[in-house]
């Protein structure tokens, strides 16, 4: 059989075009490797319940767009560099070598280091990586730098193994450039195949469904490919996905009310001083008793005896940065970004510093992390605070024994406390903890004392709990503490298992919160649903604002305020609500319930009941609630957009 050759060549198409199809090839077996890794590694935070076995169908599908997806990527990277081999005759060699190949050397290692990080940064974020990326690693070498010699001789190795790896791929394209091979064959049809994905009327009949459509939210980072879903959502300015409006203004409102009027708590008018504590990643489960991760909390366990615990209370997303947003403007953020960054923040809101000052209140912030990390200080001037005191407020932090994120807390609540000593009454003062946040390093001779049988968040947790002892113990001495309500808030669940944690769609979303007042001291189990989205209406009534204020919660201590309805936020396209007994899923843009579980008699969320014909009823009324949920937090974000 004679070969083909092309016109005035000695060089079969084969031999002119196989280094293109390698190189892709070549890509995308790494890319794949990748997945199936991140694939592997997450799987328990993926598919839980009635999900946790694939069938083989499921599977080859998973396949059939992780392989696209890829694929997909590769080709929109690589299309110029195909463009320049093909016309290489018309390139300065210098040129290519020089510029042309060290470029896409960066830009598919950067593709791949993307979805590297994503396999283990998945567990924080819950979804791959967007342009929530840019707030959340502020500084990511230095904190790389801080890990433990291991991690980062691992890190780099992997990075060095993957630079290599792409490089030697793209020399080959270097050398198929230096033989003068034209691989204008299959460059042409690549070329082409790239620029038809762009043309809306041939895409759908290139790509017959966008994988939202076809698959199930937690499936789809299985699919995706890190490189696109950052870049997209950068494109979009991290603006929502909202695609349609779901009923009338005035509906909407009904069912979903934000703007009110909170009657005051105490009818003297009391000018109580407010301490509210944002707990970092402190899941419910230290507390419960029934719970294999109940952590032994001197303090904790003294104070709840003389305290109003709600039980049963949930926080909106995975992230500090969407947890302080909720607990301290009594707003969602949905957006990719925080909120504080984002184009919203003209959105109507009640700026709590700024309510406060009317009532004569110092409001003050204080945490142990590097000042303005994840954004807190731009949050805090948005919302107004008169002060704000980060690590370097500290005297002599740099000798201070260190966590990961900051000074640790026995030392920053010690400054705290000084603080307090010395302010002007009332005031309302915030404290976020850095230590119970991963890696959970906190000093190595407290961990040595902890049972051999607690994991590193545990640990992490009682140590917290130490360190509060001995903050309440000097503080009840003080004039100001008799006079004082504090509040515990966590400011979203992490793993207490660690790394290899159980997740599901209640226990991921469930948190503490505490009233203690020291004056009531009375002890209170509450059961009812409530939220992050309840903080700020509890603390402003309790200070005895009596405007207007913007919020998707209302007042712990008034039950009349409070709805039978909690809503978090898993992933982009998933939103969920949950009352006293059963929890949704909704995906935005499938418009359908991924599931609905009756989380009281099914605690381990078998059983999908979202084609219950006995659970119809309850299915659409769940359904109403959290569209009217999305569409009044999407108005008020736009409301306030910077045009």
């Amino acid at each position: 059989m004679n070969k083909k050759y092309l016109p005035g060549t000695g060089n079969s198409i084969w031999q002119n075009n196989k280094t293109v199809v390698w190189f892709i090839l070549y890509l995308l077996l790494v890319h794949s490797v990748l997945k199936i890794i991140f694939y592997n590694y997450n799987y328990h935070l993926l598919f839980t319940g009635d999900s946790a076995v694939l069938s083989a169908t499921k599977k080859f599908v998973l396949v059939k767009w992780a392989l696209l997806s890829d694929l997909l990527v590769i080709l929109v990277i690589n299309t110029l560099l195909f463009l320049a081999v093909a016309a290489s005759e018309m390139i300065n060699t210098r040129l290519f070598r020089w510029f042309i190949i060290p470029l896409f050397v960066f830009l598919n290692s950067f593709a791949l280091l993307l979805n590297f990080v994503d396999i283990f940064y998945y567990k924080f974020h819950f979804q791959r990586s967007n342009a929530d990326l840019l707030y959340v690693l502020d500084h990511p070498l230095n904190r790389l730098l801080q890990q433990k010699s291991i991690v980062i001789v691992a890190a780099i190795a992997c990075l060095a193994a993957l630079v290599y790896i792409v490089w030697i791929i793209h020399k080959k394209i270097l050398d198929s450039f230096t033989n003068k091979k034209k691989p204008i064959l299959v460059t042409t049809l690549l070329i082409g195949f790239t620029v038809l994905l762009f043309n809306s009327n041939i895409s759908k009949f290139v790509l017959p469904a966008y994988p939202l459509t076809k698959l199930n939210s937690n499936e789809l980072p299985v699919v995706q490919n890190s490189f696109h879903t950052f870049f997209y959502s950068v494109f979009r300015g991290g603006k929502p996905i909202i695609t349609e409006k779901f009923m009338p203004d005035a509906t909407c409102d009904s069912l979903m009310p934000i703007n009110k009027t909170l009657p005051p708590v105490y009818a003297d008018n009391s000018r109580k001083n407010i301490v509210l504590f944002v707990m970092e990643s402190v899941a419910f489960d230290f507390f419960d008793s029934a719970s294999a991760f109940k952590v032994a909390m001197p303090f904790f366990d003294s104070i709840l005896k003389k305290s109003r615990f709600y039980t049963n209370a949930f926080c909106f997303a995975h992230e500090s940065n969407k947890g302080i947003t909720g607990i301290l403007a009594g707003i969602p953020t949905i957006s990719d970004i925080p909120v504080y960054h984002s184009p919203y923040l003209n959105m109507p809101l009640t700026k709590i510093g700024k309510a406060l000052k009317e009532l004569d209140y110092t409001s003050l912030f204080c945490i142990g992390d590097e000042y303005d990390n994840f954004g807190f200080a731009k949050c805090m001037n948005w919302l107004e605070f008169d002060k704000y005191y980060s690590k370097e407020s500290i005297p002599g932090y740099k000798k201070l024994s260190q966590h990961s994120m900051g000074v640790q807390d026995e030392f920053t609540l010690q400054f705290f406390g000084e603080k307090l000593k010395t302010q002007q009454q009332p005031f309302f003062a915030t404290q976020y903890n850095v230590s119970t946040h991963y890696p959970y390093d906190i000093p190595e001779s407290f961990a040595a004392e902890m049972p051999t049988n607690y994991t590193l968040p545990m640990k992490s947790m009682a140590y917290y709990d130490n360190s509060l002892q001995q903050f309440f113990r000097n503080a009840e001495s003080k004039s100001w503490y008799s006079n004082t309500v504090f509040i515990f808030c966590s400011d979203h669940w992490m793993f207490p298992k660690g790394e290899k944690g159980e997740y599901n769609p209640v226990s991921g979303y469930r948190i503490p919160i505490i009233i203690f007042d020291p004056r009531v001291q009375e002890k209170r189990n509450i059961i009812i649903p409530v939220s992050q989205f309840d903080i700020i209406g509890t603390v402003l009534a309790m200070a005895g604002y009596k405007k207007n204020i913007v919020s998707f919660g209302g007042n712990l201590l008034d039950s009349s305020t409070l709805r039978p309805f909690v809503y978090s936020k898993p992933n982009p396209t998933l939103y969920q609500v949950t009352n006293e007994r059963y929890v949704l899923g909704y995906n935005i843009v499938s418009s359908k319930p991924e599931y609905l579980f009756d989380y009281v008699d099914d605690p381990k969320l078998l059983k999908n009941l979202t084609n219950s014909s006995e659970q119809k009823k309850n299915l659409q009324a769940l359904i109403q609630q959290v569209q009217a949920f999305i569409q009044q937090a999407y108005i008020q974000q736009q409301t306030g957009f910077k045009r």
